[in-house]
């Protein structure tokens, strides 16, 4: 998996050749009236490890178990911010974690968190807020069905998660950020089905259209939404992009049949 971001390790990419368009999603409408209407969604600081915390974003529902979440931010870019954008619906679909990076962009402790070690590091430190978010929330989080999303440097790194343990994540939501993904590698996987979201002016726009044409040629689950008049950050309807995205992932929530 080739990635634009410095520092990241290449992956073995599996090259095949694409046939057909893959179907693009238009820019989601704003947040609907009732959305603006609604008690805002209970978010809490979590601790994990010794000095670290996560953003959570607990579910609407308490009255089931609550299907997980996460995602991990990029680089000097808080996680009140990519996952805040979007904890509406992260409430009505589960319990959303985000952990906080291990360093910031400014020496002293001052400047946006960020993310200064190994992807196996951040892997840990993922499943640390997790399981601290598991012990201190009701009700019960589910892994059953999980989504892991990421924004830029986090969403490649995402992808790295999803290829060290097959099966842990089976829905992605992967956005600005230049990931080179093949249906082999995502089946190895265990990922069923892949959201792409990419800034209407970022530079990784016309990677991602590729990516999702490629593989929706190849007959795999992957769109692309398109956030208006933005280049590397969220537009104002990101709730509502972000809604559509999961909203998608979800109808391919069936785990595949085993092998012949």
């Amino acid at each position: 998996m080739a990635t634009a971001a410095a520092g990241l390790v290449e992956l073995p990419v599996v090259v095949e050749a694409p046939s057909a368009p893959a179907i693009e999603a238009g820019a989601a409408n704003a947040v609907s009236v009732v959305d603006a209407e609604r008690p805002a969604p209970v978010v809490r600081t979590i601790g994990f490890d010794s000095d670290r915390s996560a953003f959570v974003v607990l579910p609407t529902d308490t009255a089931r178990p609550a299907r997980l979440l996460a995602m991990l931010h990029g680089v000097c870019v808080p996680p009140s911010y990519v996952c805040g954008g979007w904890k509406r619906t992260a409430a009505d679909v589960g319990v959303l974690v985000c952990p906080t990076g291990n360093a910031t962009c400014r020496e002293g402790g001052m400047g946006g968190p960020t993310w200064e070690e190994p992807f196996s590091a951040m892997d840990t430190d993922l499943e640390h807020a997790i399981a601290s978010t598991r012990r201190r929330i009701a009700p019960t989080v589910s892994r059953e069905g999980s989504i892991l999303a990421g924004f830029s440097r986090g969403a490649y790194v995402a992808v790295i998660l999803a290829v060290r343990h097959p099966g842990r994540w089976p829905f992605l939501v992967l956005n600005e950020a230049e990931v080179e993904l093949t249906v082999p590698m995502l089946r190895g996987a265990g990922v069923r089905a892949v959201a792409l979201v990419a800034g209407e002016w970022s530079a990784q726009i016309a990677s991602e259209r590729k990516t999702a044409d490629e593989l929706a040629a190849q007959g795999y689950p992957a769109r692309l939404w398109v956030m208006p008049k933005v280049g590397h950050a969220y537009s104002a309807d990101i709730e509502s992009i972000m809604r559509e995205a999961v909203d998608y992932l979800l109808q391919f929530d069936v785990p595949p049949p085993p092998s012949p």
